[in-house]
């Protein structure tokens, strides 16, 4: 499996298909998008049929849609660090800690939720950490990629992932501010 980041927002996953097809067969490729807007969010991830191209695909540059992409080899999941922290991003103001930790309930027991909110003016910036007492809640959580707290959707990462996409999007050139 490959992480493809730096990607065009008009890129879909049947363009991104095409043009690692000239590599191999495809098995799977998917664009990620906003599940609240359904705009493309940038990257993706792409598994190839046969394993050995991706040495072949990480070591050249690639262009697609007008824009240079940046293929890189996903850390499977059982190599990844297990943890019982996930990151959610979206939360809407009006959510209080005891909401936020009472809704990731259904997923595990939970031991932690920290709402993060602005030094300097104490509001929320609409994200924050869940941590369950087993991994087993993380694994559960992010089975249901489309929920929403107080009808607004959110995002659900592993704690791995989001902090592997927070250092490449703070190096990256394609975003102009953190979205993090």
């Amino acid at each position: 499996k490959m992480f493809v980041g730096g990607l065009n927002w008009e890129t879909t996953d049947e363009s991104l298909r095409q043009y690692f097809a000239q590599f191999g067969e495809v098995a799977d490729c998917v664009v990620m998008r906003d599940p609240a807007t359904g705009r493309s969010r940038g990257f993706g991830f792409l598994t190839m049929l046969d394993t050995n191209v991706v040495d072949t695909i990480v070591s050249q540059d690639h262009y697609l849609d007008g824009k240079r992409i940046d293929p890189k080899r996903a850390i499977p999941r059982e190599e990844q660090e297990k943890t019982e922290k996930i990151f959610v991003g979206g939360i809407s103001a009006e959510v209080d800690e005891e909401e936020f930790r009472e809704f990731f309930t259904r997923f595990g027991k939970v031991t932690d939720a920290t709402l993060m909110t602005d030094r300097d003016t104490g509001r929320p910036r609409g994200f924050g950490f869940i941590t369950f007492e087993s991994s087993n809640g993380v694994d559960e959580a992010l089975r249901h990629p489309m929920l929403s707290i107080k009808g607004k959707p959110v995002n659900i990462l592993s704690l791995s992932l989001y902090i592997y996409l927070r250092a490449y999007l703070e190096k990256s050139t394609f975003f102009p501010s953190p979205i993090f």
